[in-house]
């Protein structure tokens, strides 16, 4: 579920810019031993939120698994879609390789064929002219041995014909490779929209039967703080894990600041401590663009509001921004870094984490689709997620935050609108 960032502590480059070099074999062992370790402390913190949880168990946790499963679905489809393109350009390719070297075959066959007749004619002339004319005779010697030359000639073409032959039937077998492995790919894809035709329906049949309450749960104060503190305990915890082995590469978290407690954030409208903009990612402040293009229907510190769009009492203000949009609509990353949660999570549906480095997160919520795993290395603007209703929400769109060492913070002060 997790994997540590190689910049966390360490300066990174502006969004856009090329990555940093490849890490060391060393270092890789060292990132796969953290990851595995991070994994296995994100599975018990899991075991103990379902079991903490368990007397709250909500309808929207019927979506789950068919959620999942749709997200899965998708991603492989644009993989299979990826991999089709790149096989249809190869096998394009090769028939354009196979068309020049069967013209190339046909042209050195021919040429083949002027030095054999030429062979032939050297070969056949009347041998008694040279013994009663001397010019002939020596006429007979030079033809001697440009007859030796042809015949060496003629070796070397039968050579270069068989390495052409060769090279034709290899790129005969690779097409055929490829052409097989295009109709694995069209198997595959096939085997894929059956199973995302399956689980959306299954979604949809989930969402019938539960409408009425997983819209009850969403009012539900004490169901949207759980939901608060369930993201800002999971966020916390990726801070405290990252930095705890940043300690042990005797490199401290960013700013040697430590990551607070908590992840329900300051009050409605207050900002954590952000550093100066003399850190690689505080320089993008202003220049960041909006993971979506929509209206933003909930705002940074708003509180949350009732059917009859009232302040609903006592419920916890908007940590982030819910931007609208259509489902399947692309979801792009704020800026480079690296994902570190892409799971299913109570409350926010499919949920993707990118850490940023220098203690900063972005997090994407409510996504039909996530486009990439953890461990994966993403620039600026890539598309990492597509929109969705996940977690029983209600309108289709994004739920976006940025967390600094945990505590969220305004996109608004640092995005504009895309």
């Amino acid at each position: 579920m997790l994997v540590p960032n190689p910049g966390w502590g360490e300066p990174r480059r502006a969004a856009g810019e090329d990555a940093a070099a490849a890490p060391s074999a060393q270092r890789r062992k060292e990132l796969q031993t953290e990851q595995k370790e991070l994994k296995a402390r994100l599975a018990q913190l899991k075991k103990s939120l379902a079991q903490s949880e368990s007397a709250h168990a909500e309808a929207a946790d019927a979506l789950a698994a068919s959620e999942t499963a749709i997200s899965t679905a998708n991603r492989r489809l644009q993989q299979l879609a990826a991999s089709r393109r790149q096989v249809e350009q190869r096998i394009a390719e090769l028939q354009a390789a196979q068309s020049e070297a069967a013209s190339a075959q046909n042209a050195h066959a021919s040429r083949l064929a002027g030095v054999a007749r030429r062979e032939f004619e050297l070969q056949v002339r009347p041998s008694m002219a040279g013994v009663l004319d001397p010019a002939q005779a020596a006429q007979d010697g030079r033809d001697s041995a440009y007859l030796d030359r042809i015949v060496r000639e003629r070796l070397h073409r039968i050579g270069e014909l068989d390495d052409r032959r060769a090279r034709l039937a290899a790129l005969e077998l690779e097409s055929h490779q490829r052409s097989a492995e295009l109709s694995r790919i069209d198997a595959d894809e096939r085997a894929s929209r059956a199973q995302l035709l399956k689980q959306e329906a299954l979604r949809k049949a989930a969402l019938t039967r539960l409408a009425k309450q997983i819209a009850g749960q969403r009012k539900s104060v004490a169901g949207l703080e759980r939901d608060d503190a369930r993201l800002g305990s999971l966020i916390d915890q990726i801070g405290r894990l990252l930095a705890e082995q940043a300690r042990r590469r005797a490199a401290p978290p960013a700013h040697g600041a430590p990551v607070p407690k908590g992840g329900s954030g300051p009050p409605p409208g207050a900002e954590p401590a952000l550093p100066a903009s003399a850190t690689a990612f505080a320089r993008l402040r202003g220049k960041l663009v909006l993971p979506v293009q929509g209206p933003i229907g909930s705002h940074f510190g708003a509180p949350r509001l009732d059917e009859d769009g009232r302040p609903q009492e006592g419920a916890p203000s908007w940590k982030g921004l819910f931007i609208a949009a259509a489902v399947g609509t692309p979801v792009h990353a704020v800026a480079s870094g690296r994902i570190v949660f892409a799971d299913w999570l109570r409350g926010f549906g499919n949920l993707l984490i990118v850490d940023h480095g220098e203690g900063f997160l972005s997090v994407y919520a409510n996504n039909e689709t996530l486009l990439h795993g953890v461990g994966d290395q993403v620039g600026a603007d890539e598309v990492i997620a597509s929109v969705g209703n996940t977690g029983g929400n209600a309108h289709s769109g994004l739920y976006f935050e940025m967390r600094y060492q945990g505590r969220p913070f305004d996109p608004l002060g640092w995005a504009v609108a895309r």
